[in-house]
């Protein structure tokens, strides 16, 4: 039985200070489910050594962002998640993400840099070739 303090039935195990982020789970190529989007179309995450990148490629001008190193986080279910900083021409992407049901969810914080629109965000579903 588990210990009451960091145990629940609706927001699962609390992960253990000792509890080792496997990337796998993230690695691979995504693509859109929406394939009217705006932003990112797909990409990939690839790892390199100790350490995991992305590389993104957007619907529209500049179509590949590059490569940026992510950092990873686990959830309470023990789901792969992670963040990536991108900084472009024209806008800063902050992207969040969390794997549900096979499914990649980027939560995307736009920052545009010139004011010539206002900053917003972007919640889209990837699903997995690989």
């Amino acid at each position: 039985m588990k210990s009451k303090e960091n145990y629940s039935e609706t927001q699962g195990d609390r992960p253990e200070n000792t509890t080792q982020i496997d990337p796998s789970a993230i690695l691979g190529t995504w693509v859109n489910s929406n394939p009217q989007t705006q932003w990112i179309k797909t990409f990939t995450i690839t790892q390199q050594g100790d350490r995991t990148f992305i590389n993104a490629y957007g619907a529209n001008s500049p179509e590949d962002w590059g490569k940026v190193e992510i950092t990873t986080f686990v959830d309470n279910f023990g789901q792969t998640g992670f963040n990536a900083q991108y900084n472009l021409d024209d806008v800063e992407p902050l992207l969040a993400a969390n794997l549900n049901k096979g499914l990649c969810i980027i939560a995307a914080f736009f920052k545009f840099k010139h004011g010539d629109r206002p900053n917003s965000l972007s919640r889209e579903f990837y699903y997995k070739l690989d």
